[in-house]
């Protein structure tokens, strides 16, 4: 199995598209259980935003892998224009909850670090299709494990922290 063939890594997809659904869900779960906490709390907004972003990454992009017929080069393009919408969207929630306070600075880095991670492992994957060389879908197994940590740590935030 190599890093540009879309057929080896079905079940990789099938599997990713998974666990963003059933995780995304989780923290679903977690905002309903915590809504008036969660509306009277800018940071922890944020901390929703965020983890559902990183999740539903997961899902989009495992769906966009199991697409029928396309190729590498049409796939990568896709994942490169995806990278960059969910970096943007992620910088401009980190930006907007930044100053709402409930995080330190260590951990408002932290959660950037780990949203940024996974946007660019996103992107460098598709550029790595579009390139043929440098890694190709292995760059999107990076990412999911980074998005997993991520929508789990935020997941933790939402069901537990929240509530001390």
């Amino acid at each position: 199995m190599n890093g540009y063939e879309m057929e080896p890594w079905h079940d990789f997809f099938v599997a990713q598209a998974g666990a963003g659904a059933a995780l995304a869900g989780l923290i679903f779960v977690a905002i309903s259980i915590n809504l008036a906490k969660l509306l009277g709390e800018r940071a922890v907004q944020g901390r929703a935003i965020e983890a559902l972003l990183l999740l539903i990454s997961l899902l989009l992009v495992g769906l966009a892998g199991l697409v029928p017929g396309q190729g590498p080069r049409l796939f990568g393009g896709e994942l490169l224009a995806f990278g960059i919408v969910l970096s943007g969207l992620l910088l401009t929630t980190s930006a907007s909850k930044a100053q709402a306070g409930g995080a330190s600075p260590r951990q408002h880095l932290l959660r950037n670090i780990l949203g940024q991670s996974t946007a660019i492992t996103i992107a460098l994957g598709g550029l790595t299709l579009l390139a043929g060389a440098g890694g190709g879908l292995y760059w999107l197994a990076a990412g999911a494990i980074v998005a997993i940590l991520a929508g789990m740590i935020g997941a933790w935030v939402l069901l537990v922290e929240i509530l001390r």
